[in-house]
Protein backbone atom coordinates (compact mmCIF):
# COMPACT_ATOMS: atom_id res chain seq x y z
CA UNK A 1 0.00 0.00 0.00
CA UNK A 2 2.81 2.60 0.74
CA UNK A 3 4.23 1.89 -3.04
CA UNK A 4 0.94 2.82 -4.52
CA UNK A 5 0.32 5.83 -2.07
CA UNK A 6 4.04 7.29 -2.86
CA UNK A 7 3.59 6.79 -6.44
CA UNK A 8 -0.05 8.16 -6.90
CA UNK A 9 1.67 10.94 -4.72
CA UNK A 10 4.48 11.59 -7.22
CA UNK A 11 2.62 11.00 -10.27
CA UNK A 12 0.21 14.09 -8.95
CA UNK A 13 2.68 15.70 -8.29
CA UNK A 14 3.92 15.73 -11.77
CA UNK A 15 0.64 16.34 -13.27
CA UNK A 16 0.06 19.58 -10.93
CA UNK A 17 3.51 21.27 -11.92
CA UNK A 18 2.65 20.65 -15.81
CA UNK A 19 0.43 23.08 -15.49
CA UNK A 20 2.41 25.71 -15.03
CA UNK A 21 3.12 27.22 -18.34
CA UNK A 22 4.62 30.59 -17.52
CA UNK A 23 6.92 29.26 -14.91
CA UNK A 24 10.83 30.49 -15.92
CA UNK A 25 12.78 26.78 -14.72
CA UNK A 26 9.74 24.54 -15.72
CA UNK A 27 12.25 22.23 -17.41
CA UNK A 28 13.89 22.02 -14.27
CA UNK A 29 11.01 21.68 -12.26
CA UNK A 30 9.42 18.61 -14.51
CA UNK A 31 12.99 17.34 -14.72
CA UNK A 32 12.90 17.07 -10.88
CA UNK A 33 9.26 15.53 -10.44
CA UNK A 34 9.91 13.05 -13.17
CA UNK A 35 13.18 12.30 -11.67
CA UNK A 36 11.69 11.40 -8.46
CA UNK A 37 8.96 9.50 -9.56
CA UNK A 38 11.00 7.41 -11.86
CA UNK A 39 13.94 7.30 -8.89
CA UNK A 40 11.66 6.38 -6.29
CA UNK A 41 10.06 3.46 -8.75
CA UNK A 42 13.23 2.40 -9.40
CA UNK A 43 14.48 2.27 -5.84
CA UNK A 44 11.02 0.28 -4.62
CA UNK A 45 11.81 -2.57 -7.78
CA UNK A 46 15.53 -2.97 -6.84
CA UNK A 47 15.20 -2.30 -2.79
CA UNK A 48 12.43 -4.78 -2.22
CA UNK A 49 9.89 -1.58 -1.73
CA UNK A 50 12.25 -0.77 1.52
CA UNK A 51 10.89 3.07 1.77
CA UNK A 52 14.69 4.35 2.35
CA UNK A 53 15.08 2.58 -0.95
CA UNK A 54 12.11 4.45 -2.45
CA UNK A 55 13.27 7.85 -1.17
CA UNK A 56 16.67 7.52 -1.94
CA UNK A 57 15.78 6.55 -5.69
CA UNK A 58 13.52 9.40 -5.34
CA UNK A 59 15.93 11.79 -4.16
CA UNK A 60 18.94 10.82 -6.52
CA UNK A 61 15.97 10.92 -9.10
CA UNK A 62 14.91 14.20 -8.51
CA UNK A 63 18.65 15.87 -8.54
CA UNK A 64 19.75 14.32 -11.73
CA UNK A 65 15.75 15.26 -13.28
CA UNK A 66 16.95 18.45 -12.21
CA UNK A 67 20.31 18.96 -13.54
CA UNK A 68 19.11 17.42 -16.94
CA UNK A 69 15.74 19.83 -16.64
CA UNK A 70 18.04 22.77 -15.81
CA UNK A 71 20.32 22.01 -18.73
CA UNK A 72 16.55 22.24 -21.22
CA UNK A 73 15.69 25.63 -19.61
CA UNK A 74 18.72 26.93 -20.39
CA UNK A 75 18.72 25.65 -23.97
CA UNK A 76 15.60 26.95 -24.44
CA UNK A 77 16.58 30.51 -22.72
CA UNK A 78 19.74 30.28 -25.48
CA UNK A 79 16.96 29.74 -28.10
CA UNK A 80 15.32 32.17 -27.37
CA UNK A 81 18.05 35.01 -27.22
CA UNK A 82 19.30 33.63 -30.36
CA UNK A 83 15.17 34.02 -32.06
CA UNK A 84 15.38 37.50 -30.18
CA UNK A 85 18.65 38.73 -32.19
CA UNK A 86 17.89 37.45 -35.67
CA UNK A 87 14.48 39.53 -35.38
CA UNK A 88 16.06 42.37 -34.30
CA UNK A 89 19.06 41.87 -36.98
CA UNK A 90 16.01 41.43 -39.52
CA UNK A 91 13.93 44.64 -38.49
CA UNK A 92 17.46 46.67 -38.79
CA UNK A 93 17.89 45.12 -42.50
CA UNK A 94 14.60 45.92 -43.83
CA UNK A 95 14.72 49.42 -42.37
CA UNK A 96 17.75 49.80 -43.97
CA UNK A 97 16.54 48.49 -46.99
CA UNK A 98 14.04 51.26 -46.82
CA UNK A 99 15.99 53.86 -46.45
CA UNK A 100 18.14 52.99 -49.55
CA UNK A 101 14.72 52.28 -51.53
CA UNK A 102 13.88 56.36 -50.32
CA UNK A 103 17.50 57.32 -50.87
CA UNK A 104 17.18 56.14 -54.74
CA UNK A 105 13.99 57.65 -55.32
CA UNK A 106 15.23 60.44 -54.42
CA UNK A 107 18.51 60.35 -56.31
CA UNK A 108 16.16 59.13 -59.54
CA UNK A 109 14.16 61.69 -59.26
CA UNK A 110 17.64 64.13 -59.13
CA UNK A 111 18.76 62.89 -61.98
CA UNK A 112 15.45 63.17 -63.58
CA UNK A 113 15.49 67.33 -63.02
CA UNK A 114 19.55 67.40 -63.50
CA UNK A 115 18.87 65.53 -67.12
CA UNK A 116 15.78 68.04 -68.03
CA UNK A 117 17.86 71.01 -66.49
CA UNK A 118 20.77 70.34 -69.32
CA UNK A 119 18.58 68.99 -72.04
CA UNK A 120 16.21 72.52 -71.68
CA UNK A 121 16.20 75.10 -74.45
CA UNK A 122 14.62 78.48 -74.22
CA UNK A 123 11.43 77.24 -76.34
CA UNK A 124 11.12 74.49 -73.88
CA UNK A 125 11.70 77.09 -70.76
CA UNK A 126 8.94 79.45 -72.43
CA UNK A 127 6.36 77.07 -73.77
CA UNK A 128 6.38 75.30 -69.79
CA UNK A 129 5.92 78.97 -68.76
CA UNK A 130 2.64 79.38 -71.23
CA UNK A 131 1.64 75.66 -70.26
CA UNK A 132 1.75 76.82 -66.64
CA UNK A 133 -0.19 80.31 -67.46
CA UNK A 134 -2.87 78.44 -69.70
CA UNK A 135 -3.47 76.19 -66.34
CA UNK A 136 -3.76 78.76 -63.99
CA UNK A 137 -5.79 81.01 -66.15
CA UNK A 138 -8.21 78.13 -66.60
CA UNK A 139 -8.11 77.22 -62.63
CA UNK A 140 -8.76 80.62 -61.99
CA UNK A 141 -11.89 80.41 -64.18
CA UNK A 142 -13.02 77.49 -62.45
CA UNK A 143 -12.81 79.20 -59.01
CA UNK A 144 -14.53 81.81 -60.16
CA UNK A 145 -17.57 79.82 -61.61
CA UNK A 146 -17.84 77.61 -58.79
CA UNK A 147 -18.07 80.98 -56.29
CA UNK A 148 -20.74 81.92 -58.44
CA UNK A 149 -22.38 79.01 -58.20
CA UNK A 150 -22.47 79.14 -54.36
CA UNK A 151 -23.48 82.42 -54.54
CA UNK A 152 -26.47 81.25 -56.81
CA UNK A 153 -27.27 78.42 -54.10
CA UNK A 154 -27.33 80.81 -51.34
CA UNK A 155 -29.89 83.03 -53.38
CA UNK A 156 -32.09 80.10 -54.07
CA UNK A 157 -32.44 78.96 -50.29
CA UNK A 158 -32.80 82.34 -48.83
CA UNK A 159 -35.59 82.91 -51.71
CA UNK A 160 -37.00 79.76 -50.72
CA UNK A 161 -37.17 80.53 -47.17
CA UNK A 162 -38.92 83.65 -47.69
CA UNK A 163 -41.24 81.86 -50.04
CA UNK A 164 -41.99 79.70 -46.81
CA UNK A 165 -42.75 82.42 -44.77
CA UNK A 166 -44.72 84.22 -47.15
CA UNK A 167 -46.93 81.37 -47.61
CA UNK A 168 -47.37 80.51 -43.55
CA UNK A 169 -48.53 84.49 -43.11
CA UNK A 170 -50.89 83.81 -46.33
CA UNK A 171 -52.13 80.41 -44.21
CA UNK A 172 -52.74 82.49 -41.49
CA UNK A 173 -54.62 85.40 -42.91
CA UNK A 174 -56.65 82.82 -44.46
CA UNK A 175 -57.08 80.83 -41.29
CA UNK A 176 -58.26 84.37 -39.79
CA UNK A 177 -60.64 85.25 -42.54
CA UNK A 178 -62.33 82.28 -42.44
CA UNK A 179 -63.04 82.50 -38.60
CA UNK A 180 -61.00 79.55 -37.56
CA UNK A 181 -59.58 81.60 -34.91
Amino acid sequence: MNKLFASTILILALIFATGCQNNPNRGRDLGILAGAVLGGIAGAQMGDGDDINVVAGAVLGGALGGMAGNQIDQRQEELQAAEAQRQYEYEQEVLQQEKLEQDIKALEAKRVRDEIARNSTSADVAAAEREAARVEAELAAKKKSYEESQARARRIQEAQARIAKAQEELAELERQENGQY
